[in-house]
């Protein structure tokens, strides 16, 4: 999982990320499309969960860090106070059972106090099947 930005024009800004599956280094390009940095294990360059725990408000980061979300999740939180997009939802935990899908969002409503809330959540879950 990787969290990107997409510019105006629809296009994906290019990035490297350490791969949390794998270990490597990816050259992510677009959406669900990356290479494999061969012989790269790791880039000191590649943004880390450190270096984005210095820009997130203590009360964010103290969640953040109880729910040992990954560094995509801390990027995205990162980028809703950087752009100041207020109201937008980010998954901390996300579990499905039978068909249902539930977890608990993180919801950032501003910077003061009380505008950050954790909200559970139950979706229906459902894969549509082709035919052929």
């Amino acid at each position: 999982m990787v969290f990107s930005i997409i510019d105006d024009s629809d296009t994906v800004m290019p990035k490297f990320a350490q791969c949390n599956n794998c270990g490597v280094i990816h050259k992510v390009y677009d959406i669900c499309k990356s290479e494999i940095l061969s012989g790269k294990d790791e880039i000191r360059t590649v943004c880390t969960i450190d270096d984005i725990s210095l820009t997130i408000p203590e009360d964010i980061r103290n969640v953040l860090e109880s729910y040992q979300v990954d560094l995509p999740i801390w990027e995205h939180v990162q980028f809703i106070l950087r752009n100041k997009l207020w109201g937008e939802q980010v998954v901390l935990l996300r579990d499905e059972l039978d068909k249902e899908i539930q977890g608990k969002l993180l919801i950032i409503d501003g910077m003061g106090a009380g505008e950050v809330r954790i909200e559970s959540f139950i979706r229906e879950s459902w894969v549509e099947l082709g035919n052929g």
